[in-house]
């Protein structure tokens, strides 16, 4: 299926995403607006080679639960192939098609996280909702918005310095009184997303959430090139003994990539950028089409 339709991906996205043969990082440095990594790119780029290079044993490996990863911005990042609400209305149909779980993002405008949670609602499936790091005043009143189909709500808290939204709205590095508050509010179980250093993982720790994604944010926060496998393998059994989950994100791209996810401790795995290319092409059926390479 790949190779039939990358081709397809630069005019359905108009060229801001190229199709190139490994989804690598090589093909868009620095394309913040847009489909790329911070700076050079190396997060990006040592995301996807992490998980090829990383020596794992698989033998014992099962195929982790999929999710859609929490996107928006669809003209700014996308090139704005439909509107956003339109964008969020197909990934979580065809999640829905492929038979796996919906995450929802959030950005400014509002009505980027309002149209996924509309998603969500038009479809008749619960998700997983993400917040970025508001001030929790605000984010308690997000929260209003999501619980009545998020199954699941928490939080990005390394898209605090998130390029695309400098200057536009006020975000926070989270710490672990305030975390703990919005633990106890919500009503829901809480996820944390973005847990890529010795740090985080101590606020995890403190913090104790249900679920937590270690995530470097797809390598568009922070361009230090330390991939994801690693920082995985390094933190996953700490983290794995204070929460029920860990996920992970970033650069995953194969069905070999999602077993050594699982090996080093990935009870879930999320996909951003084939699942964007996929609904750019296909629409609604896009999900499914990557699913069926992914865990064949």
């Amino acid at each position: 299926m790949r190779k039939n339709w990358k081709q397809k991906i630069a005019p359905a996205m108009n060229n801001f995403c190229l199709g190139c043969d490994k989804c690598n990082g090589t093909g868009c440095v620095g394309q913040i607006p847009g489909m790329g990594g911070l700076g050079e790119a190396k997060t990006f780029q040592a995301n996807f080679n992490s998980w090829e290079d990383i020596i794992v044993d698989i033998s014992t490996s099962r195929l982790p639960k999929i999710g859609v990863a929490p996107m928006t911005g669809v003209a700014e990042n996308m090139g704005n192939p439909m509107s956003e609400a339109e964008f969020h209305r197909l990934l979580v149909a065809g999640a829905k098609k492929a038979g796996i779980f919906s995450c929802i993002g959030d950005g400014t405008p509002d009505h980027k996280v309002q149209d996924g949670i509309a998603a969500l609602r038009a479809n008749r499936v619960e998700g997983v909702v993400f917040f970025k790091p508001y001030p929790n005043q605000m984010l308690l009143q997000r929260y209003q918005w999501a619980e009545p189909v998020g199954k699941i709500i928490g939080l990005d808290i390394d898209s605090y310095r998130i390029a695309t939204m400098a200057g536009k709205v006020v975000m926070e590095k989270k710490g672990v009184e305030q975390l703990l508050e919005l633990k106890e509010k919500f009503k829901k179980p809480f996820i944390v997303k973005g847990i890529a250093s010795e740090e985080d993982v101590q606020l995890i720790e403190a913090v104790r959430p249900d679920y937590v994604v270690v995530s470097n944010h797809g390598g568009r926060v922070f361009d230090n090139g330390e991939g994801i496998a690693y920082i995985l393998q390094r933190y996953g059994e700490r983290l794995k003994s204070v929460v029920k989950e860990v996920w992970v994100d970033g650069g995953l791209r194969t069905h070999e990539h999602l077993l050594k996810a699982n090996a080093l401790g990935a009870d879930a795995v999320l996909i951003g950028r084939l699942f964007i290319q996929a609904t750019a092409v296909y629409g609604k059926s896009g999900i499914s089409k990557v699913c069926g390479e992914l865990t064949r």
